[in-house]
């Protein structure tokens, strides 16, 4: 190894050990917390750097268990400081991912080669097997062992590494054409003549899935409002809404607007969508994306106030609540939050699902529908929380939303290749709902 190439990998190596110590203590999710390092350090933290600082990173996240009893294993002394620590985490993460090769692995960490190459068959380090299927799962999947005994107990040994199986695999990234300006399978083909190879989704009409990792950010397509970064579940909830042009729909909590950012596509820019969240600079991403995407009936309001709005007093047509949840659905995505949940959140979630829930009915118009979403494979936030609700509204029945006619919708990863996704659906009893023409899927 050259000595220029060696250096460079040892710098990266650094920089990713202070990242990954700030970023492990910090309750903010991952990405906002490296969104907001590499502004703050955007005159030293090139292009490349920022690509193997993210994906080491995640990568740590994705197998933290695992890789610290291979720390544990192959540390080069007794007693380690925690950057010692963090520099090993990182450099076995980097080369799990390959962004360093074997050769490089080898001399960075002046170790055997048996090292390496346990470490690439993915074997548990000698003498620190664990005792139970739960403990295997846990170490080699590098899942709290709480959840996974937690989802063992919900879904047996066989569905729970499933499960884990497939969170624990890189996802694919996932993009929606925005049909307000172009169409999936134009977009597709640019992809391609760029080289960059795409196929469109399977279940969504409007997806794309990119076969490699790109950043697709700094494209004239993206900056042109052509296609937002979406899963595929995502674009699914949206989907089974099915919603019209002209009708009236309140998002809830639309945090930075995805959802509210298709629905509007798919109502051709006719109608309206209030879009609500306790989170102020949401609604501010949310604005700015709306601009970029050309949408212009979706509008950013005021939770507080919405009691004000003369369109909300009439009562919406559709109203959407994707609930604040668990995120248990997606972990594959989101890595470090499994890091962070605790067996207390199953309690308090539920509460506060149902408490949203009974905000939004009262401006749901006689003829509307009220949907509750959430991108958890919990029963406790989900089925649960549904007959809570209706439990408490004899005046509301459940609308049968599932794609093949069962009572609600549900994305379980394994098979759907998707997040994971919970949708039910309101209405009050002996109501029709006025049902339209699907306009988008001629996209």
């Amino acid at each position: 190894m050259k000595d220029n190439q060696r250096s460079l990998i040892l710098s990266q190596l650094r920089m990713a050990s202070e990242v990954w110590q700030g970023v492990v203590k910090d309750p903010m999710p991952s990405d906002r917390w490296l969104a907001r390092y590499f502004y703050q350090n955007r005159k030293k933290v090139g292009s490349r750097d920022r690509k193997f600082l993210s994906e080491t990173i995640y990568a740590i996240f994705r197998h933290k268990s695992f890789l610290e009893a291979w720390v544990e294993k192959a540390k080069p002394r007794p007693i380690m400081s925690e950057a010692e620590r963090a520099e090993c985490l990182c450099l076995f993460a980097a080369a799990k991912e390959g962004l360093v090769t074997k050769e490089d692995f080898r001399n960075v960490f002046l170790q055997k080669e048996k090292v390496y190459a346990a470490l690439r068959e993915h074997l548990l380090p000698e003498d620190q097997g664990p005792k139970s299927k739960e403990e295997m799962m846990a170490l080699l999947y590098s899942f709290p062992l709480w959840l996974v005994q937690r989802w063992v107990g919900v879904f047996g040994v066989h569905e729970t590494e499933r499960l884990l199986g497939f969170f624990q695999q890189r996802p694919l990234l996932v993009l929606r054409a925005n049909t307000l300006k172009i169409s999936r399978k134009k977009l597709v083909d640019m992809f391609r003549r760029y080289g960059v190879e795409a196929n469109q989704t399977v279940r969504s009409y409007f997806g794309l899935i990119l076969q490699e990792r790109r950043n697709v950010f700094d494209t004239p397509a993206f900056r042109d409002g052509w296609f937002e970064v979406q899963d595929e579940g995502s674009q699914m909830v949206c989907q089974t809404m099915d919603p019209q042009p002209g009708e009236t729909i309140w998002d809830v909590c639309a945090g930075g607007g995805g959802k509210s950012l298709l629905l509007a596509a798919m109502m051709e820019n006719k109608g309206r969508i209030v879009a609500t969240d306790l989170r102020a600079y949401k609604l501010e991403e949310l604005k700015k994306r709306a601009k970029r995407a050309g949408v212009f009936n979706v509008f950013p309001a005021e939770l507080e106030r919405m009691g004000e709005l003369k369109l909300a007093l009439r009562g919406f047509d559709r109203i959407l609540v994707d609930s604040p949840c668990s995120g248990t659905g997606t972990l594959g995505r989101n890595p470090d939050a499994k890091w962070k949940l605790a067996p207390a959140w199953f309690e308090a979630l539920p509460k506060e699902q149902l408490s949203i829930l009974e905000k939004a009915l009262p401006y749901l118009a006689k003829h509307g529908k009220l949907y509750y979403a959430t991108c958890s494979v919990e029963a406790a936030e989900n089925e649960n929380v549904a007959a809570a609700f209706l439990a408490a509204h004899p005046e509301l029945e459940s609308v049968p939303c599932g794609e093949g006619g069962e009572k609600f919708f549900k994305l379980w990863p394994p098979e759907s290749g998707t997040d994971g996704f919970f949708l039910a659906v309101f209405k009050y009893a002996g109501q029709e709902p006025t049902e339209g023409k699907k306009t988008w899927k001629k996209k």
